[in-house]
């Protein structure tokens, strides 16, 4: 009679997984050996990075861009380490990533073992839940509440410490072949008629109102209501860099992006404004360039599913926990309709146009000119607007794009909220999760952290295009040194050694190509877009183009 293969610890928690619907796990492997039998016999193919962080960031990549949890791992001491170090990024943009950590084994507590810390305080900070299995029968179920509470109310990263030595021991057989229901929305109160009433009756009175659109709007795949609110209610639209997915760049009313990163256009609109319908933006100081946009005497209207939002330096004169869609959608239909546009539309609507104007004569002289600049990467990268998920570093790549790359579908824009060289990976992450084209912009400070997982790319056949936008060195640094400190450069803080990306590409197996002109740019873009291979345009730029960025206004004039 053929006997049942013993079970462990392991294969319970590859169980767990795959019952709550997790297809992916993302590692660079350490040490727990039955984990990666379990994982391999419960069918979840595992995602091998070069390093903790980039196997992180490639699982928020997937979380973010699948609106689903995504699972990372990190072996005991200092792999938990570089786990716990880059959740921040998933806290800040409240994405879903459950990390599970393998832990000193419970003989060796308190003896001094090798690699041992107290590895459990460090996600304390990063994450939403923190959990420690103490007893080898409940790790199953901690796994299963993890997963839960990742994607339960606002999503965050979450954290399970399991001891080493727990993964081999024997377990019960689970008889348990249900499937766990995840949440595919977050649960919020039902929106609430007199929080209807009284936003109308503030946006009607307002003479100079704008909806505010923020990250909660994404993920509460708000879109299309606040397109309608706006062109019902004749309402202009502005979008901090974590909304601006949620906004689509060719609607007659929107404004522009706010914030640190921004529009110069938008950002003195919004200093106008008298009322502001805020949809899930927490009004944090990058949104809101260091509390200065919107006054803070506007009437704030905040809507959002956490609470949490509502405590910040606007004190907003209405809270509306509810979701952004419903609530938004609620709305468009009892706010009475605009006969024709107001002068405060139209004359949002000229001066981004008049902006607009600009922004397309510099694109021109760019074009024409023989050194590239971001202006002209980005204009040949628009042309594939339709087609393409974009990817963006934080700094300077998330203003260059954040501020100038049109959207034409919902959900297409991820960027680091704060991580420098998230980008790679999370592309990677991204691009397992969607089965279009997925472009990474980085910069050559940025692409410098996870390079080797061009090498995970080609293994996995991950064909994402990766753009280097390389002036050898940090610009932000630099810029802020002789803008901001009197000339002041210190060139051994900023500068690199003259690297060709394009080259360590292919060395990885990728393809890569050195661009150094406009023609070479828009060849190999063309290629890039077709290929079924990983590709890596190493692109020299400007190292002087100005950034659409404030931190430089008190001393130079900004027009775009």
């Amino acid at each position: 009679m053929k006997q049942d293969k013993p079970i462990n610890v392991a294969n319970e928690i590859a169980h767990t997984l795959k019952s709550c619907g997790v297809e992916q796990f993302f590692m660079l492997t350490g040490g727990d050996q039955p984990l990666w039998i379990a994982l391999r016999d419960a069918g979840i193919k595992m995602i091998v990075a070069r390093s903790e962080p980039g196997a992180v960031y490639m699982a928020d990549g997937y979380a973010r861009a699948g609106n689903r949890v995504a699972v990372t791992y990190g072996q005991a001491g200092p792999g938990a380490a570089n786990v716990a170090a880059a959740l921040a990024d998933s806290l800040w943009a409240q994405s879903p990533v459950m990390a599970l950590t393998g832990a000193t084994a419970t003989n060796a507590v308190y003896a001094n073992e090798y690699q041992a810390l107290d590895q459990f305080a460090m996600f304390a900070p990063v994450t939403k839940w923190n959990g420690r299995a103490e007893d080898a029968g409940q790790v199953a179920r901690l796994v299963r509440h993890a997963v839960q509470t990742a994607v339960t109310g606002t999503p965050g990263p979450t954290h399970l410490d399991v001891p080493k030595d727990f993964f081999g021991r024997p377990a019960a057989r689970s008889n348990d072949t249900r499937a766990t229901a995840l949440p595919k929305t977050r649960l919020t109160p039902p929106v609430d008629v007199a929080d209807i009433g009284d936003a109308i009756a503030s946006l009607t009175r307002a003479e100079r109102p704008v909806i505010l659109v923020g990250e909660g709007a994404r993920l509460g795949q708000a879109g299309d209501a606040i397109a309608a609110l706006s062109t019902r209610a004749g309402i202009p639209i502005m979008a901090t860099m974590g909304g601006k997915p949620a906004v689509l760049s060719n609607h007659p009313n929107f404004c522009g992006i706010v914030g640190r990163y921004s529009s110069v256009t938008a950002n003195r609109l919004l200093g106008e404004v008298d009322c502001v319908l805020a949809i899930g933006s927490r009004l944090g100081g990058l949104a809101t360039n260091g509390y200065k946009l919107p006054s803070m005497k506007a009437h704030v209207i905040q809507v959002d599913s956490d609470p949490a939002a509502f405590a910040n330096p606007y004190f907003p004169a209405q809270c509306v926990q509810a979701d952004a869609a419903a609530f938004v959608d609620a709305l468009a239909g009892d706010v009475p309709a605009a006969t024709k546009p107001s002068s405060w539309l139209a004359q949002c609507r000229r001066e981004v146009a008049e902006w607009n104007a600009r922004f397309e004569e510099r694109v021109a002289s760019d074009r024409a000119s023989p050194v590239l600049t971001p202006f002209t990467v980005l204009a040949s990268l628009s042309r594939y607007a339709s087609d393409v998920t974009v990817v963006a570093d934080t700094g300077y790549m998330a203003a260059w794009t954040g501020v100038l790359f049109p959207i034409e579908r919902y959900d297409r824009f991820f960027r680091a909220v704060g991580s420098l060289g998230w980008a790679l990976p999370a592309s990677l992450g991204v691009q397992l999760a969607r089965p279009e084209k997925v472009v990474c912009i980085t910069g050559d400070g940025g692409v410098g952290y996870h390079l080797a997982d061009i090498e995970t790319a080609v293994r996995y056949k991950i064909p994402v295009v990766v753009l280097v936008l390389n002036n050898d060195g940090l610009a932000f640094e630099y810029h802020e040194q002789k803008y901001r400190w009197n000339g002041n450069v210190v060139a051994e803080a900023n500068d690199f050694g003259k690297a060709d990306y394009a080259a360590v590409a292919r060395a990885l197996g990728a393809d890569g190509h050195r661009v150094t002109t406009r023609e070479e740019l828009d060849v190999a873009l063309a290629a890039a877009m077709k290929s079924d291979r990983p590709c890596v345009l190493d692109i020299a730029i400007d190292r002087e183009a100005f950034p659409p960025v404030t931190n430089f206004e008190a001393v130079l004039e900004r027009k775009l």
